[in-house]
């Protein structure tokens, strides 16, 4: 069912905002380097890379896609996560000269299957079957084929398992409680906050609950007792949503049989 509700195509990012990062990039990947979860010392230019921010505690402040055009970085996050992010940063980049500006770059997303090599844009996230794109483009008037709506999107990065975070989960959640430590967090770098917290979990935490994302026909009503994280989507008939189950319920076939549960497939 899952790749069928899956539609290809792109659209304008209409609430996502670029902003730069001013420096030289020497300075830039320092900032960063000791701040996000990701490793900047693996972005190329022409390359794309998912990351988030975290507090002390190992909270996530912001998820955002970092870009590197022609040595220069510019980082896509929504809108409601800009002021965070600045303002989470700017007790740090005095030190290494470095400024967070704004910038007119549109943004574009775009989903194609994974073998389609004829496809435009950056790629952040993929699958076996499907690959997330984005291109920065100076025009807000972007030339789009098989146009798709945020809806499409949102249902895209749900099936395959990439959350969309916005402002209202700040302060929720650490990497691990929505698969971030699979895809934003790399755990060969160096230290950046919150880094001791999130190491910790992974190498010594026991994990008895998967977060997961659940089609459900739209005429079913949710279980209240799933926790649901994010959006519930109505499409196509279906609701889809994000929870948390037990891995004893998922290893033992102890839910309904009416639910598709979507499961963590994640490639680098």
């Amino acid at each position: 069912m899952q790749l069928n509700l899956i539609k290809t195509g792109s659209l304008s990012l209409n609430t996502y905002k670029t902003l730069k990062f001013e420096g030289t990039i020497e300075n830039v990947e320092s900032l960063l380097q000791g701040q996000i979860t990701s490793d900047i010392s693996e972005l190329a230019n022409n390359n794309a890379q998912l990351s988030c921010l975290l507090d002390h505690k190992g909270f996530i402040q912001a998820d955002f896609i970092l870009v590197k055009l022609n040595d220069e970085i510019y980082c896509v996050i929504e809108e409601s996560l800009v002021n965070n992010f600045i303002n989470q940063l700017e007790e740090f980049t005095k030190f290494y000269k470095v400024m967070i500006n704004p910038c007119k770059l549109a943004v574009q997303g775009m989903i194609n299957s994974t073998n389609d090599e004829k496809s435009e844009g950056l790629t952040f996230f993929k699958n076996k079957e499907y690959k997330l794109s984005i291109l920065l483009s100076i025009s807000e008037n972007l030339s789009i084929e098989k146009k798709l709506s945020l809806l499409h999107w949102k249902v895209a990065n749900k099936v395959l398992l990439n959350y969309l975070f916005t402002s209202e989960d700040i302060n929720q959640y650490r990497p691990n409680e929505i698969n971030y430590d699979k895809s934003r967090v790399s755990f060969t770098k160096g230290c950046y906050r919150g880094q001791e917290i999130v190491a910790r979990v992974h190498h010594l935490g026991v994990n008895r609950r998967e977060f997961v994302t659940i089609i459900t026909p739209s005429d079913q009503s949710i279980d209240p007792n799933f926790k649901i994280h994010g959006e519930i989507l109505e499409f196509l008939n279906y609701q889809i949503f994000n929870t948390h189950l037990k891995r004893d319920d998922l290893k033992n076939s102890n839910l309904p049989s009416s639910l598709e549960i979507i499961r963590t497939e994640y490639s680098n």
